[in-house]
């Protein structure tokens, strides 16, 4: 069980598919089972989910959200609960789902320019992981 949260404070709009925010992943391989809440440069956020291993990634929830903008995953057990905040204080319940990852996991930051030819810059403070 645990808690990372993050303020994304600037993200490149290399595509509007490029997404910057937090992510639990089961392993650090490629097709590992992981959830994820994402700002993206079209002012909307994703929580989205794999809950296999080389399965398909699948959205959970998404809404408007702009940038800079506080975003938290909550894991407790198999249950993964996704926040948002425009102040850190107050949070806002985006969604929740289940994936039945291994007990340990990896936390910490994503950022994606969805360009294999471009590199996408992201910009993070207040990183706390519990």
């Amino acid at each position: 069980d645990g808690t990372i949260v993050a303020r994304v404070t600037g993200l490149t709009n290399t595509n509007a598919w490029a997404k910057a925010g937090i992510m639990i992943r089961e392993s650090l391989d490629a097709n590992a089972r992981n959830v994820a809440l994402l700002l993206k440069p079209s002012n909307a956020i994703s929580f989205q989910t794999r809950s296999a291993a080389s399965g398909s990634t699948s959205i959970v929830t998404s809404k408007a959200a702009t940038v800079p903008q506080w975003v938290k995953l909550v894991r407790a057990g198999n249950q993964f609960s996704a926040y948002l905040s425009a102040d850190g204080v107050t949070w806002t319940l985006v969604g929740s789902t289940s994936n039945a990852m291994a007990t340990t996991a990896y936390v910490g930051l994503a950022v994606t320019s969805h360009d294999s030819t471009l590199l996408n810059t992201a910009t993070f403070d207040k990183v706390t992981v519990k």
